[in-house]
């Protein structure tokens, strides 16, 4: 079996997690009801995460010092793939944080407000353009990122990866804990129905989560090599652990959230969010765990 590889936890988990709040604040952008100070807000979580897991990821380089050298692969490494488009990712952040310390204004970006930034004046409760264009194009390029990202680890000789598994865990992580890290966010900043909305699509995510799992228990119990894994996975104390505090615990707070009339239980949103953040790094590193480690070292 594998190892714990914690600079490869920290680097996707918090990586995903950084997308899922731009990938939300985009969504909220679009539909021209994005809160400005939940932007900034947003724009500085979600970078301070991005750059945390870029660091994490240097860590487990044999050489982090020679990096630069795995973008020379683009055409035939999914790795070179995931670093490109992370470093876009960055690029197109610093974009959005420029953006954030032009705002002046902390009006809504929604119906009978307007937004002021030292740039442009955007009037008569229309979004900005470059504002909603910059959300979106850091989203794609973090979510092309996030998808180089499984693609290294769906390999023939490690049956238990080599399907579809990674990349949908890896999208599904990330639309949970971005809609839940906006919710924790946005607070009293959010407006009822895009509570609501952000609620839905976390549970959605924690459904198909489940149901996800399933099927890729049955999948790999197929032979022998992924049978040995589901073993070690359901024999394994954190599975169990990971299946209250990601799937079960969580589905059960959310329906009580969405049954409150205001959807203002900010203690049991938060909650939810700590239980489903410790719930996806356990499974992250079980995800390690179940199959033989792999080493980068491709770059020599």
């Amino acid at each position: 079996m594998g190892d714990w590889e914690w600079p490869l936890i920290l680097f996707t988990v918090l990586g995903q997690i950084a997308i899922g709040i731009i990938l939300m604040l985009w969504w909220l952008a679009r539909n021209r009801n994005l809160n400005i100070q939940l932007f900034k807000r947003g724009v500085h979580v979600s970078g301070g995460l991005l750059l945390i897991a870029l660091l994490a990821s240097l860590f487990h380089l044999g050489h982090p010092e020679a990096a630069y050298r795995a973008l020379a692969h683009l055409g035939s490494s999914w790795l070179s793939r995931e670093i490109l488009f992370f470093l876009l990712t960055f690029l197109a952040w610093i974009y959005l944080f420029r953006l954030s310390r032009q705002q002046t204004s902390s009006h809504t970006l929604g119906s009978g407000a307007s937004i002021i930034t030292t740039a442009e004046t955007a009037a008569g409760g229309q979004p900005t353009s470059n504002l909603s264009l910059g959300l979106g194009i850091t989203s794609l390029l973090g979510l092309l990122g996030i998808a180089s990202s499984a693609m290294i680890y769906v390999l023939p000789r490690v049956p238990a990866w080599n399907n579809g598994g990674p990349v949908l865990f890896f999208l599904l992580t990330t639309g949970l804990l971005g809609a839940l890290c906006t919710l924790v966010l946005g607070g009293n900043l959010l407006q009822t129905a895009q509570k609501k909305l952000l609620l839905q699509v976390s549970l959605g995510c924690t459904i198909f989560s489940l149901i996800l799992s399933v099927i890729y228990g049955s999948m790999l119990s197929a032979s022998m090599e992924g049978a040995a894994s589901l073993n070690y996975l359901l024999s394994s104390p954190l599975f169990w652990v990971r299946a209250l505090v990601s799937w079960l615990a969580p589905l059960l707070l959310l329906v009580i959230i969405l049954k409150s009339p205001d959807l203002g239980k900010k203690n049991l949103i938060l909650t939810v969010t700590l239980l489903v953040g410790l719930g996806e790094i356990l499974g992250r590193a079980l995800f390690y765990l179940s199959a033989t480690g792999i080493q980068i070292t491709a770059l020599f």
